[in-house]
């Protein structure tokens, strides 16, 4: 298998099989961002895609149904190689029923709602895509290349397609003392749209990251654990949309899950509770201890 750097997917897909169709990101400027760090931008050659499908294909191992496509954002890809991509694996891996994998914001502008339609219609389905936060000061300040507006724009195409996504939140994004506009302006953007899930991660440096860089120097302040779950909390009130809202990634000290808005008062009370014990200093020795993502 050809893999330019190491397996990046969310703990959801774990049960996937995995096929590289693009290395590196197209975008690579997150503020925050420490993966992809050692493979450049690059589209997998062909002939290698075809190779590690035939590799799957001889293998007796087949206790998955659904593929998993390696590379920061596999869907900047215009629809013909991702169609094509497609095509191939249910060609070669018949047993296989669903395509997953990373997308920017900025992936469907080249994409028609038919045509997403389409590939919804090939087995694309779940796509994970980096929205990160609602909030256009945060997304111009962590350098994400694209605005609230793109995002309701772009994300309304793939709803219409009936292309399900989980859309991402990074919670104490915005640093200490801002995480309640992140959160209303978050429920905001979301609120307009059909994620499947919203998945959150919390933000955790390091130093390879022009973030961390800030933080030595001043301009930047990390937002307290507290600070992180009333951050959620308020997001939690405000969602409307019928999603599933889940705190389960490794950064997280507190796991929470629920669907809103049917379990939204559960959700809230867990962090309530989260909150009340956070007295013993536990929450920050977690996050001391988090060397990788």
């Amino acid at each position: 298998m050809h893999f330019a750097s190491g397996v990046v997917r969310p703990p959801f897909e774990a049960g996937c099989e995995f096929l590289q169709i693009t290395s590196g990101c197209s975008h690579d400027r997150c503020e925050f961002c420490t993966f992809y760090k050692d493979a450049r931008f690059a589209v997998s050659p062909w002939d290698e895609v075809e190779a590690d499908l035939d590799e799957l294909a001889a293998s007796p191992w087949r206790h998955y149904d659904r593929i998993w496509l390696q590379g920061a954002d596999s869907f900047v890809l215009p629809y013909d190689r991702l169609m094509r991509v497609a095509e191939l694996i249910h060609e070669k891996l018949p047993w296989v029923k669903s395509i997953g994998a990373f997308a920017r914001v900025t992936n469907f502008r080249n994409k028609s709602v038919e045509q997403l339609r389409a590939l919804a219609d090939a087995g694309y389905s779940r796509l994970t895509v980096g929205v990160e936060t609602g909030d256009d000061y945060l997304l111009e300040r962590m350098s994400k290349g694209y605005d609230s507006a793109t995002v309701l724009e772009q994300m309304a195409k793939v709803d219409e397609a009936g292309l399900s996504w989980v859309g991402q939140f990074v919670n104490g994004l915005g640093g200490r003392g801002y995480g309640e506009r992140s959160a209303v302006e978050t429920a905001r953007v979301y609120n307009e749209l059909r994620p499947m899930m919203i998945y959150v991660a919390s933000l955790t440096l390091f130093p390879d990251t022009p973030l961390y860089q800030d933080v030595l120097a001043g301009q930047f302040e990390e937002a307290t654990e507290v600070e992180r779950l009333v951050e959620l909390q308020e997001l939690v009130a405000r969602l409307e949309c019928d999603t599933v809202f889940k705190c389960e990634h490794v950064s997280m000290p507190v796991k929470v899950a629920g669907r809103v808005p049917l379990e939204r008062d559960a959700v809230i009370a867990a962090l309530d509770e989260a909150i009340a014990l956070s007295g013993d200093g536990r929450l920050e020795r977690y996050r001391a201890g988090i060397v990788s993502l």
